[in-house]
């Protein structure tokens, strides 16, 4: 019965694997819109309104709009357990999203143009060890997005825009298939040389399970439109359409703590043909599908005076398409329920022109998460999450402009439960995250 337990812990240990949550979406496409809350939906911004709305790419200045840049994001998540007693730290890279735009005026009312940018990604690396180990140990994933885009203005009040997504990326994750000191209760069943190794390992995962792979390419549209009843008030209203990406090609390895972990395993698993195929994903292919959300965003902008501009902006994101995921090994699948809701994204920001050739920018958003804390996975810990960000601006010659943004992000400490599968015990505790993300971006115009 206790080595069955083994064989079932390990497989239902697997499906508990969990690649996402709304941490991995990347909102920090354009370092001058960083500062300004990352808003753009009612803005007039040249090639880098093909991200925020394509119809807002009519209104470029010259034929000729460039963008380029990027963001570091130094992340930190940090858990501890509800008796108190015991914190971890995650120790993450740092991220690196980049973004590029470049936007052309064919005619007086038809602009085109191509994008690059990385809509989501994730780097969370927990200690090896910790706690939740057996739920995640380390994630990487990164995603790239190409979209070619065209835009039509009918006047000066009104235009329309639509580009097609193209994305594309990869992932890798580690987890253990244990959780740290599991084997303790299969002393009874192991040789007296073998109960000492168990004894003196019980700080160590025994055994875990990465999963690598890149995904083919999906397919997605971004459309929106752009209305201005006067010199003063812009409305705005885009749609991205979800990005359904597939893992086709991905495989397994499963790796042990030590050398003589591996040995208990093997022989625990010559008692069980079910604990011995459970170890035998070791070089398997899988597959899986991994969602990318649809996002509907509504903006108001509104010119104050020649110096101030003011924008507000509703962010719905559809994470209910991220309800269930499902890893399809060669002959098994295994599926976890996520029960993601949908969710919405507060934003403000406004824009000072200090001079000619210097703008300042400062914005607030609060993003609402869309996960179930009674089936909570700390592989991207969500949370209601505020921030604040600010920006600047320079031209040094006419056509050229440097811009600077930088958002800091407070995660509103969240209790999450990870629920009971037996013989898995649940896993709960306190996690809160906070995030750092300077931005810089380099501006053309011709």
């Amino acid at each position: 019965m206790k080595i069955r337990k083994l064989t079932l812990l390990l497989l239902a240990n697997i499906v508990v694997v969990s690649l996402m949550a709304e941490g991995y979406q990347i909102n920090s496409q354009s370092a001058r819109q960083v500062g300004m809350g990352h808003l753009g939906t009612a803005l007039k911004l040249g090639a880098e309104s093909m991200l925020f709305n394509p119809a807002g790419l009519s209104y470029m200045n010259g034929k000729i709009d460039l963008s380029l840049g990027a963001t570091a994001i130094f992340s930190k998540v940090t858990y501890n357990n509800v008796s108190g007693d015991y914190i971890a730290e995650s120790d993450n890279p740092v991220g690196t999203p980049i973004f590029g735009y470049a936007g052309f005026k064919l005619s007086d009312k038809f602009f085109a143009g191509v994008s690059v940018t990385n809509p989501v990604g994730n780097s969370l690396f927990w200690p090896d060890n910790w706690r939740g180990s057996h739920l995640i140990q380390n994630i990487s994933l990164k995603a790239f997005s190409v979209q070619p885009t065209f835009s039509f203005k009918f006047s000066e009040k009104f235009s329309v825009g639509a580009g097609l997504m193209v994305d594309f990326g990869n992932f890798e994750m580690n987890r253990g298939l244990l959780p740290v000191g599991a084997l303790v209760q299969y002393l009874p069943f192991l040789p007296a040389p073998m109960q000492t190794v168990v004894n003196n390992t019980l700080t160590i995962s025994p055994a875990g399970i990465n999963l690598a792979g890149k995904s083919s390419i999906g397919y997605g549209f971004n459309a929106g439109v752009l209305y201005s009843p006067n010199d003063r008030l812009t409305f705005g209203l885009s749609y991205r359409s979800k990005v359904m990406m597939k893992l086709e090609e991905g495989e397994a390895t499963i790796t042990y703590g030590t050398t003589d972990l591996q040995t208990i395993l093997t022989a625990l698993s010559l008692q069980s043909p079910t604990l011995a195929g459970a170890l035998g994903l070791n070089g398997q292919a899988f597959s899986a599908e991994l969602p990318i959300p649809s996002n509907i965003n509504f903006g108001a902008a509104y010119k104050v005076n020649e110096d101030l501009l003011v924008s507000a902006e509703l962010q719905y994101v559809g994470w209910k398409a991220y309800d269930t995921l499902a890893i399809r090994f060669n002959n098994v699948s295994l599926n976890s329920v996520k029960n993601f809701k949908n969710s919405m994204i507060y934003r403000v920001g406004g824009e000072y022109s200090v001079c000619e050739n210097a703008k300042v920018r400062l914005g607030f958003i609060y993003d609402t998460t869309p996960v179930d804390r009674d089936i909570y996975g700390p592989e991207t810990p969500g949370a209601n999450k505020m921030s604040f960000t600010a920006g600047l601006t320079y031209s040094p010659v006419e056509k050229m402009a440097i811009d600077f943004g930088f958002q800091y992000l407070n995660g509103i400490k969240i209790l999450g439960r990870t629920p009971q599968t037996p013989p898995l015990q649940e896993f709960t505790g306190e996690y809160k995250s906070i995030a750092y993300l300077p931005s810089l971006g380099l501006r053309f115009n011709f």
